[in-house]
């Protein structure tokens, strides 16, 4: 197995990468946005992110399953002895939105745990402050 090529896993993938990649990368932003200053609006637009980010990935993945398929129809291109390496390589490929999708919403999911932590840090101390002032 040779080295990993951020370009070819890209290439291998296909335009929904970059559809993916967008939607993910700003997903991970509004992440951090909400990790660094918790608040519900902040939140909701990371899930809007994440969500678009999850309908990407399973655009790009059947839109390339789709392209394998249409491939693996015409005999001039795909002769039978070869279907069966053609159709397993393609499906590779196919699988490359869903991975980089993946990769980005376990970060988005990691950012946020850490925005919701520092959430209910904060709540905890306002808590805390409003009742020792009712005491005095």
């Amino acid at each position: 197995m040779s080295g990993f090529s951020l370009v070819q896993f890209m290439c291998e993938g296909g335009f929904g990468m970059w559809m993916v990649l967008a939607a993910g990368c700003a997903a991970l932003g509004a992440a951090v946005r909400y990790a660094a200053a918790p608040d519900r609006g902040k939140l909701a637009f990371t899930a809007a992110l994440s969500a678009t980010t999850v309908i990407a990935t399973i655009v790009g993945v059947w839109t390339n399953v789709g392209a394998v398929l249409s491939f693996l129809e015409d005999p001039a291109r795909a002769p039978d002895a070869d279907v069966t390496r053609i159709l397993l390589t393609g499906l590779k490929e196919a699988g490359r939105p869903g991975t980089l999708g993946g990769l980005l919403l376990t970060l988005v999911a990691l950012v946020v745990s850490v925005g919701v932590l520092r959430s209910a840090r904060i709540g905890a101390g306002a808590r805390g402050a409003e009742g020792r002032a009712a005491i005095a």
